[in-house]
């Protein structure tokens, strides 16, 4: 194009985009995209400056616009969240702008001509895009309309590219993202495709083949962002076939613990329930390389429906897994359950309730339950056959939806009715969990690796959020004692002698504590905190070694004192 200057010929600047409708603090924000990191890799390999961008659409047409003069091309993510607004922004950015538009992603398999008019990208490239997209750049630097495997054009359809060999391609970096700023989360991908096929799964209704890197790659990957770090990373693997091979998985785990003795990190992954059940001895080795967080499939509490969706896994499975995950001490464990699925009705509702809440528990403390309305993604069974699920599609195409309200109904129940039995299970969950904490049947071990989780490495889990964070005095308890790493003990740690030599210290501010609630001897030990051992303290207000005792275990069941070895 005649409008290109020189002087962006000779180092193309090329940013490349994910972005969704404007509700700020969703997941995608919060995961990296290695899909358009991965492909900046490439550009930069080869003489391009590109940079990778996430964020809401308001805040990615203002990016654009402050780099407008200095681009070669805009590179769109397309999925399907996110169609409607990639194509309204393309379609605003080329009556505005000169810079190359091109279209990507995982949504360009099921576009055909007539999306060439929708989105009015110069370019829409269909499939992986490492070898694709740098050869369409490429070309249009050197002034060339040259047409590349997978590029959509008019009266002739393309086939979505699927690569094999991902080692011959650069690996992401961090400081490809456009003003990096390191966060606790590190997103890594090992293996592309998926052997299930469950029915609401677009991964599954549309993948090729399972492609998996090599265990050696995956982990040269991991060493190589993490000699970059500089604090403690959270590793979010985000495929959800990370445990179909276990030979690889073991080459993995073995590699990580290496990895541990040197950066301090943990790390997340999905597993699927019905491998997971036949190789119970990984689950411990998982949390022994340092899983802390682990995400299976429920979907639903009925084992006729998790047939119906070909999920591979019984209710029974998923409650052995659980059961497993709590016994060998795995400190968090996420499951999500779709509301309004195939062939839901008030009893499917009811059981899947009933069959949460006997999760929950199994394994109070761990388990992080969510819910989501059924997607009818395209090329998945529940999207070319609703009907076959016991799915009447309201909304096929989602333009309706932001996750947050149903697109779709069943046979025996209504929109409202959908939108109500999720709200019913909610509040089941919810006030289950908060029972659980007021009955004091989490351990404070599990509340303390929580806190220590949310405090070192970001990871924020459902207890935490929605009940232990409500409590100020409480985030203030494990925040200091979890800062001073060993300086300071809580009571049931101490021994027979540092039950006697231990400072008190007060933790919460008095403007944090309601003294109506606190009796004045307390409220006095308070007022003398980090002067006087137990002993001490026994002898200034005239109290037994039993009385004082009784004491300070109130007291630090309140979360208002810890000790320390010294003043």
């Amino acid at each position: 194009m005649d409008f290109i200057p020189e002087t962006l010929i000779e180092k193309p600047e090329v940013l490349l985009v994910y972005t969704q409708r404007m509700v700020r603090g969703r997941t995608f924000e919060m995961i990296e995209n290695l899909g358009i990191l991965t492909l900046a890799a490439q550009l930069n390999a080869n003489g391009f400056e590109a940079k990778a961008y996430t964020g809401i659409t308001t805040d990615a047409v203002k990016t654009i616009e402050k780099m407008k003069d200095r681009l070669f091309a805009v590179c769109f993510y397309c999925d399907f969240d996110n169609r409607s607004a990639v194509a309204a922004i393309i379609n605003y950015l080329k009556k505005h702008y000169d810079f190359y538009v091109v279209l990507g992603g995982p949504q360009t398999l099921h576009m055909t001509e007539k999306d060439l008019d929708t989105y009015q990208a110069d370019g829409i490239i269909k499939g992986e895009g490492e070898e694709s997209l740098l050869t369409w750049l490429s070309a249009r630097v050197q002034g060339e309309a040259l047409y590349v495997p997978g590029e959509l054009r008019k009266s002739q359809n393309a086939d979505y590219v699927y690569l094999e060999d991902f080692s011959k391609y650069k690996l992401p970096r961090n400081e490809d993202v456009l003003d990096y700023q390191e966060r606790p989360l590190l997103s890594v991908i090992t293996a592309r495709g998926c052997p299930y096929r469950c029915a609401f799964c677009f991964e599954g209704g549309n993948s090729k083949n399972l492609r998996m890197r090599s265990a050696e790659a995956v982990l040269g990957e991991i060493a190589a962002r993490l000699k970059n770090s500089q604090r403690p990373r959270y590793l979010f693997f985000c495929d959800d076939t990370f445990t179909t091979n276990p030979v690889r998985l073991k080459q993995i785990l073995a590699g990580l613990r290496t990895l541990r003795k040197k950066y301090d990190f943990v790390w997340f992954c999905e597993g699927h329930p019905g491998f997971l059940v036949k190789h119970p001895e990984l689950i411990r080795e998982m949390i022994e390389s340092g899983m802390v967080r682990m995400q299976i499939g429920m979907e639903s509490g009925v084992e006729a429906v998790l047939k119906a969706y070909g999920k591979q896994a019984s209710p029974e499975d998923i409650k052995r897994v659980v059961t497993i995950c709590y016994d060998a001490g795995l400190p968090q464990l996420t499951g999500n359950y779709i509301i309004g699925g195939a062939f839901e009705n008030a009893a499917t509702l009811a059981e899947t309730t009933k069959k949460a809440l006997e999760l929950l528990e199994l394994a109070p403390g761990m388990l992080d339950l969510s819910t989501t309305f059924m997607m009818p993604l395209p090329g998945t069974q529940i999207y070319n056959h609703p009907e076959k699920f016991g799915i009447v599609l309201e909304d096929r195409e989602c333009l309706t939806n932001l996750e947050d309200f149903p697109v779709n109904h069943t046979r025996e129940l209504s929109l409202p009715e959908v939108c109500m039995g999720r709200s019913r299970f909610i509040t089941a969950v919810s006030n289950k969990m908060k029972d659980q904490f007021e009955k004091g049947l989490i351990s404070q071990d599990r509340i303390k690796a929580d806190f220590k989780l949310a405090f070192n490495y970001g990871i924020a889990a459902g207890y935490l959020k929605f009940i232990y964070a409500k409590d100020e005095i409480m985030v203030a308890y494990y925040q200091k004692l979890i800062e001073y790493k060993g300086l300071l003990k809580e009571w049931h740690k101490l021994d027979e002698e540092e039950r006697n030599t231990w400072i008190i210290q007060k933790i919460a501010d008095f403007s944090m504590l309601d003294l109506n609630t606190l009796s004045q001897t307390e409220i006095d030990i308070l007022g003398c905190s980090g002067k006087f051992t137990i002993t001490e303290m026994a002898e200034k207000f005239n109290l037994s070694a039993g009385e004082l005792s009784k004491l300070l275990v109130k007291m630090s069941d309140k979360h208002l004192i810890l000790f320390s070895a010294f003043i």
